[in-house]
């Protein structure tokens, strides 16, 4: 395709964004509920509704699971067990508040190891079953069970053909999701060639899952696809989908970043500020994009520094993240002092950030 042809399809894609979403502007309340922002993951949005109003009401069962949630994604899993726990509590009967303790036994234990975590997993095996037991068919404690049976040693449980059964199950009650969870263990498995048509079957399941096609997109835009013109349909497909998530805006900023064609980026950002000003995402993901290409570095550098200007988004890149690729792309700059700091910075958010820990004795004495 002709440059031309993918500048004016990009044009008339914000107009039509602009023309048929705009009564988004004008806000629609079925959209601002805690569960439609958990949902779409606006999770700092959420976080403001339900925080007061746990506060104000602790036998708020449903408000304490979402809370849960919220504070998983922003690593609080102290907080994240204390309210799934109370959720349960409250309402032993609800599948999903089992679901939510399970996961947040799950995460804590993977992080700690199997057997530091042995307990954790005897408590995350517990309330899973119990998830199952009151709802045989819901899909979060299905995809949960499938990841424990995929990357739990056998000793305690692992089976990775289980694993497969299960994601077929989820395949069998929600195909678009199904095929998303044959993907994702398709590619723990390093069976790559089977992502496409995966990720495909998925998008023509259901074409209004933004999951289905951000992650088509994203698959396009990474080496060695590098199918930008099918990356950049499925990212638009997934903001026209919602243009108020941040997600297809990074995909497509990457893939913009990649071609070297920054009016379009500098749109695309000023637009992705416009309708999801609460996640930077797209600026993170342009800057790491031109990290890895060696170019435009000071645009990299503005984007990485317009990225920590305010809080993360729940589940995206942290500040410790940003300050490591800021640090990365001053290095690359010959700016050895200031990337120092800002390695440091990141190692002090996260002390056992590892990653940073290596580029800095990379770094070494440079810089002095």
């Amino acid at each position: 395709m002709h440059h031309t042809t993918v500048t004016r399809r990009l044009i008339n894609s914000v107009f039509l964004i602009l023309v048929s979403t705009s009564w988004a502007l004008s806000g629609d309340p079925s959209r601002e509920t805690p569960q439609a922002l958990v949902d779409a993951g606006h999770w700092k949005r959420a976080r403001a509704i339900l925080e007061p109003r746990v506060a104000t009401n602790p036998q708020d069962a449903q408000a304490a699971y979402l809370l849960s949630q919220v504070k998983m994604t922003f690593e609080d899993f102290d907080g994240a067990l204390s309210l799934a726990q109370r959720a349960v509590e409250l309402g032993p009967k609800q599948a999903e508040f089992h679901y939510q303790l399970a996961a947040v036994y799950g995460e804590m234990a993977a992080r700690v190891g199997v057997v530091s975590g042995a307990g954790l997993v005897r408590k995350f095996k517990k309330e899973l079953a119990s998830a199952l037991a009151l709802d045989p068919h819901n899909l979060d404690a299905l995809e949960a069970q499938m990841e424990f049976y995929y990357h739990a040693p056998w000793i305690v449980g692992g089976d990775k053909a289980k694993a497969q059964a299960v994601a077929e199950e989820i395949t069998r009650l929600r195909p678009s999701r199904g095929y998303l969870e044959q993907a994702e263990l398709a590619q723990d498995d390093g069976n790559k060639a089977a992502l496409e048509g995966l990720y495909l079957k998925a998008v023509q399941a259901d074409p209004g899952n933004f999951d289905a096609q951000t992650s088509l997109a994203d698959f396009y835009s990474r080496p060695p696809q590098n199918r930008f013109e099918q990356a950049t349909r499925y990212a638009w497909n997934a903001i026209h989908l919602d243009p108020d998530r941040a997600g297809g805006y990074a995909l497509l900023a990457r893939v913009l970043a990649r071609q070297q064609r920054w009016k379009e980026l500098d749109a695309l950002l000023a637009q992705a500020s416009a309708r999801a000003s609460d996640d930077l995402a797209p600026y993170y993901e342009s800057a790491n994009a031109l990290l890895e290409s060696g170019r435009e570095l000071s645009r990299a550098e503005t984007s990485a520094r317009k990225y920590l200007s305010q809080e993360p988004e729940g589940e995206k890149p942290n500040t410790a993240d940003a300050h490591r690729l800021l640090g990365l792309i001053l290095e690359k700059q010959g700016r050895v002092a200031e990337a120092r700091n800002e390695l440091m910075a990141a190692v002090r958010l996260r002390p056992g950030f590892q990653e940073a820990k290596d580029d800095l004795k990379r770094l070494g004495s440079q810089g002095k």
